[in-house]
C-alpha cells in the first residue's frame, strides 16, 4: 500500500518511522518546500508543496495528515472526497463544527477514519485497560491526572497559541488526551466543574486547566493540564474497589513508562505492589499506525472514532464556555 503524510513537522516524523513493512511512504507534502525536501531525503519518498499531486495520485490509498489543527479538517475533507482513507492527527479540527464538516463527507464516502489519539497505544494504558476491564478489583471508582510540560523560550509564539491555528491552549493540546482515556476507561461524562488560566505565558490563550468530573455511575474524574510544569509529567491514576493502578511516563522527557499496580490486602494496610516498566521506545505510534492500516484491510469503515473525537470535543466546547463567564 502506497501512502502520503501531509506534514514534514515532528509528528509526521514520528509517523514516518513507525509505518508497517508493508506501506510504503510514496510522497510528503509540505507548503514549506525546503521542509518538504529534507523529510523527503531522509524518507526517500518525492516531497511536494502540491496537495493536488497527492489528492489525484491513484496509487496513493492514504493519507496521514499531521499539520496544526486549523488545517486538519480541510484537509481530511478533501482527501476523503478523493477516496483516501485518512490518519488525522488529534484533535482532528479547530472545534467540533469543523469535526461535522469531515463527519459530512465520510458518511457520503465511507473510508477509514481514525484520529490520532495516540495515548490509547501506550503499553501502559493497554495493560491498565486489560487489568480494568477483567473486573479483577473491582469497579472503577475515581480517575486521577496529571499532565504537563515546560515549553520553551517563545513557545507564545508558536502556533499552539495561535488560537485560529489551534482551536484553543492547553487543554486541546495536552488536555484533548486526558480527556480521551477519561472516556477510554470509564465512557461519557456528564457532570463538569472546570477552571481554566493563563498563569505564566503571555498569551489570551489558557495555559493551565484544571477539571472535575463524574458520571451517573457515580465515578469522578479529576484532570489537570499545564504548559507551566517545569519538569515534563504525565500520570494517571485509576482507583478501583480493591486496587489501584498508576502510570507515570510516556517515555523520553517524560521518564521511563512505568505501571504500578496496588493491590489491596484483605485486611487492608499497606498494599502489595507490582511494578513494571516499559523501557522500549515509545510504540504507540506503532501500534496505532498498525490498527489504522488493519482496518484499512479488513474494510473497517466504523463511526465510532468519529464519536470518540466529538465527545472530546463537547467537553473542551463545555469548559471554554463556562470559563468566559
Amino acid at each position: 500500500m502506497k501512502i502520503a503524510i501531509i506534514g514534514a513537522g515532528l509528528i509526521g516524523k514520528k509517523r514516518a518511522l513507525s509505518l508497517p513493512k508493508e506501506v510504503v511512504l510514496k510522497t510528503v507534502c509540505d507548503v514549506n518546500e525546503s521542509s518538504a525536501k529534507s523529510f523527503a531525503k531522509g524518507f526517500n519518498c518525492f516531497p511536494t508543496t502540491n496537495l493536488k499531486n497527492v489528492l489525484g495520485d491513484k496509487e496513493i490509498e492514504a493519507l496521514i495528515i499531521a499539520t496544526p489543527n486549523g488545517f486538519l479538517a480541510e484537509l481530511a475533507r478533501k482527501a476523503i472526497i478523493c477516496g483516501k482513507h485518512v490518519l488525522i492527527e488529534k484533535p482532528g479540527a479547530t472545534n467540533k463544527k469543523g469535526l461535522e464538516t469531515i463527519w459530512k463527507e465520510y458518511k457520503k464516502n465511507p473510508v477509514v477514519v481514525m484520529f490520532g489519539y495516540n495515548h490509547r497505544f501506550h503499553p501502559a494504558i493497554q495493560k491498565a485497560k486489560e487489568i480494568a476491564d477483567s473486573k479483577k478489583f473491582g469497579e472503577i471508582l475515581f480517575i486521577r491526572a496529571k499532565y504537563g510540560h515546560g515549553g520553551r523560550l517563545g513557545y507564545e509564539k508558536e502556533w499552539r497559541f495561535n488560537e485560529k491555528l489551534s482551536g484553543g491552549g492547553e487543554l486541546i493540546d495536552q488536555g484533548s488526551h486526558l480527556i480521551d482515556l477519561t472516556n477510554f476507561f470509564i465512557g461519557p461524562i456528564d457532570k463538569i466543574k472546570s477552571l481554566t488560566s493563563t498563569v505564566f505565558w503571555k498569551t489570551n490563550l489558557e495555559d493551565t486547566a484544571f477539571l472535575l468530573m463524574g458520571n451517573k455511575k457515580g465515578q469522578m474524574v479529576s484532570l489537570s493540564t499545564s504548559c507551566v510544569e517545569w519538569k515534563n509529567i504525565f500520570c494517571f491514576e485509576i482507583m478501583l474497589e480493591k486496587a489501584k493502578i498508576q502510570i507515570d511516563g510516556l517515555s523520553g522527557s517524560y521518564g521511563t513508562e512505568r505501571l504500578t499496580l496496588f493491590k489491596m490486602k484483605p485486611e487492608m494496610g499497606l498494599p502489595d505492589v507490582e511494578e513494571i516498566s516499559f523501557p522500549a521506545p515509545d510504540l504507540s505510534w506503532k501500534k496505532e499506525n498498525e490498527v489504522f492500516f488493519n482496518r484499512i484491510k479488513s474494510k473497517d469503515f466504523s463511526e465510532e472514532p468519529f464519536k470518540q473525537a466529538s465527545y472530546v470535543f463537547d467537553i473542551i466546547e463545555k469548559v471554554y464556555k463556562e470559563n468566559k463567564k
